[in-house]
């Protein structure tokens, strides 16, 4: 690993400024507290977003250990189930989800040991793990569309994943990336985080996100990368401070999640940042595609080009999509992860589910999940079509849609809107407005304007909550 510029610390995160030196020294103490734990074990933690995880991390990286990281945003039930799953010998809480733990461990068939997040007394000196095939990584997908699944990615998948980012990034011990993700989520670790620390950039850290926050820590660290999700640019969009804001030593911002609204992709390129739009998911490690930097301006809707040595291709029916066209996204490379967490290894390429389009640039957009897609009047409708006109009207800051039989039709959309600052979308009018840019079977059935829509811990909307509203469950 590389070591930032002469004054910069490696990691910053509050009071905490941890040099390189500082930062190897507390994963040397990490390593040494677990170094008793059987190589390929799993340390679950509960904890927030902060410096002492990162440096966890790379003592299980090196000890041959699972980092494990959980959502403090879960309940114990939910929590329960992903400790059966990942069955971890350690659990690891802070003093705020210190109770948390304790609960999810009860609910649980597996009882793993339990330990405060700070470096116990050592057991041995730890033995250097050298398989670049060993897991390290264990994170669990959103559940946005259904039951959050482990996946596993090695050695190989992270560095592998660096290097392909790194073809876009270009990141350099003269950078200070800011992260904003959660480290619960892949891309808290794996969309920048590692790489900066790889590069010898110098990486600031929030535990946890507020739009006025992010602002300051840009204009105050003199951040020059960033990466977040559409909520997360659209809150600081929107935030008081965004117009005065000190954003001149932005080079790229890279967004990911679900697809950026027209108007805050406007609003950052209106300051002089370049905004670029990507797509990945858990199961890739999660870098897929990206806008180039060079090609924001043109980039509304679309999720770019693949990464540096990932291979994406459509498929339709299981024949190979050749030029323009739409199909299921199908993606290979070494950041691919192997498959599920305790399920039979993946065989052949990752066929993410998603229905993508293909245009002549060779340029990808996300149409939406597969078993999204509806028949209505016999015509197929792409839910992402539908929402990417929805956020297109200024009184719409998020949209979904969501199926459901209808007499006429056959399946029939319900779009669930959230409104934009000071704005009071009208059901009539997004109908109307709709129409005028959708075929007939296309436009929503109903218009439902909700406060906030309902979302995921990474920030992604929660269909299934939506599904529950449509079927009167909540």
């Amino acid at each position: 690993m590389s070591t930032p510029e002469a004054g910069r610390a490696a990691v910053v995160c509050g009071p905490i400024r941890w040099s390189r030196a500082e930062l190897d020294a507390r994963a040397a103490e990490w390593s040494r507290s677990l170094a008793g734990l059987p190589a390929g074990a799993r340390v679950a933690t509960l904890c927030r977003t902060g410096a002492e995880q990162i440096a966890l991390f790379h003592a299980c990286a090196r000890s041959g250990l699972v980092l494990t990281p959980l959502s403090h945003r879960l309940r114990a039930r939910e929590l329960a189930g992903q400790l059966d799953d990942a069955r971890p010998a350690v659990l690891l809480a802070d003093p705020e989800h210190a109770a948390l733990a304790d609960a999810a461990a009860l609910h649980s068939t597996h009882r793993p040991e339990r330990r405060a997040m700070t470096p116990g007394p050592a057991a041995a000196e730890p033995e250097a793990a050298t398989d670049a095939d060993r897991p390290v990584l264990l994170t669990y997908t959103s559940g946005s569309t259904g039951h959050p699944r482990g996946v596993a990615l090695s050695a190989r998948n992270c560095a592998a994943t660096n290097k392909a980012l790194d073809g876009i990034a270009a990141i350099t011990t003269r950078d200070v990336v800011l992260q904003l993700l959660p480290q619960f989520h892949v891309a808290g670790w794996t969309v920048l985080p590692l790489l900066a620390l790889e590069r010898g950039a110098s990486l600031v850290v929030l535990p946890d996100f507020g739009p006025q926050d992010a602002l300051d820590a840009i204009a105050e660290h003199g951040v020059t990368v960033v990466m977040g999700v559409p909520t997360q640019y659209r809150a600081m969009a929107d935030a008081d401070g965004f117009a005065g804001a000190d954003l001149g030593s932005l080079r790229l911002a890279i967004s990911g999640g679900e697809e950026l609204p027209p108007r805050v992709l406007d609003a950052w390129l209106a300051r002089g940042v370049p905004l670029c739009q990507g797509y990945g998911l858990t199961e890739a490690g999660p870098n897929v595609l990206c806008v180039p930097p060079s090609d924001v301006d043109e980039s509304a809707g679309w999720c770019g080009l693949p990464y540096p040595g990932v291979q994406a291709s459509l498929e339709d029916d299981g024949e190979p999509v050749t030029g323009p066209g739409r199909g299921e996204l199908v993606v290979t490379g070494d950041g691919v992860s192997a498959g599920y967490w305790g399920r039979p290894a993946r065989t052949g390429p990752l066929r993410t589910g998603d229905l993508a389009e293909r245009d002549e640039r060779g340029w990808y957009r996300i149409l939406g999940r597969l078993d999204d897609v509806y028949v209505s009047g016999g015509e197929n409708v792409a839910p992402a079509e539908v929402v990417r006109v929805l956020t297109a009207h200024p009184d719409v800051a998020a949209a979904a849609i969501i199926d459901v039989p209808d007499e006429r039709w056959g399946r029939a959309g319900i779009a669930f809107v959230e409104a934009a600052p000071n704005a009071t979308p009208d059901p009539v009018e997004l109908r109307a407005y709709c129409r005028e840019r959708l075929a007939t079977f296309k436009v929503p059935a109903r218009v439902r304007v909700l406060d906030r829509l309902p979302r995921t811990g990474a920030g992604k909307v929660w269909r299934e909550a939506l599904r529950e509203l449509t079927e009167g469950r909540s």
